[in-house]
């Protein structure tokens, strides 16, 4: 068996665990901004803790291995492609703020959630927003956007860092707009 369609094959997988992870996160969050159900706000912190675990971390420990060994077997270098530079740049970046920042707001959550769940407390504006912080929310918002542009790195392979900067720019616009206008949203279809 060909080396590099391995690596290749276990990269799509990573990507596929990764962003379904991703996905099934954001879809859990956004049924927990979306309840006024405290028990539905618990399950749902539950669920992003567990897909968090079960999809995002393996998806990107085998997207970060595979990434790592095809730009050996592709002689393409670390610091030579501006695209090359930007994937593994922001691969980087997500991975600690997905371990440090996301992590700590999702367990946050959880425990928060758990205990007024146990306290028969109801949920409201106040409970939530002690479950939630701002940087946790950018965090949350950041992470779809930034594999989209780590995707796009990987696919298109821009050779100009205007171009990448464009892309991350564009990224972090749609962040905003998320972290902003979501939470609203959720409220606004309950």
């Amino acid at each position: 068996m060909d080396y590099y369609l391995l690596l290749k094959f276990g990269h799509i997988i990573g990507f596929m665990l990764l962003g379904g992870g991703l996905l099934a996160v954001w879809v859990s969050e956004f049924q927990a901004y979306r309840t006024v159900d405290m028990k539905e706000f618990a399950d749902a912190s539950r669920y992003t803790a567990r897909f968090y675990d079960s999809l995002v971390i393996p998806g990107a420990i085998l997207v970060g291995t595979t990434g790592f060994f095809l730009v050996l077997e592709l002689g393409v270098g670390f610091f030579e492609a501006p695209w090359v530079v930007a994937m593994w740049g922001l691969f980087v970046f997500e991975f600690i703020e997905g371990n440090t920042i996301t992590r700590i707001q999702f367990l946050r959550t959880l425990r928060r959630s758990r205990k007024a769940l146990e306290g028969g407390n109801e949920l409201t504006e106040d409970v939530r927003q002690d479950a939630r912080s701002l940087p946790g929310q950018i965090a949350h918002f950041l992470d779809l956007p930034m594999v989209v542009v780590i995707v796009y790195c990987g696919t298109l392979r821009p050779e100009s860092w205007s171009v990448v900067f464009s892309a991350i720019g564009i990224a972090l616009v749609v962040t905003a707009f998320l972290v902003v206008f979501v939470p609203r949203l959720a409220r606004y279809t309950r």
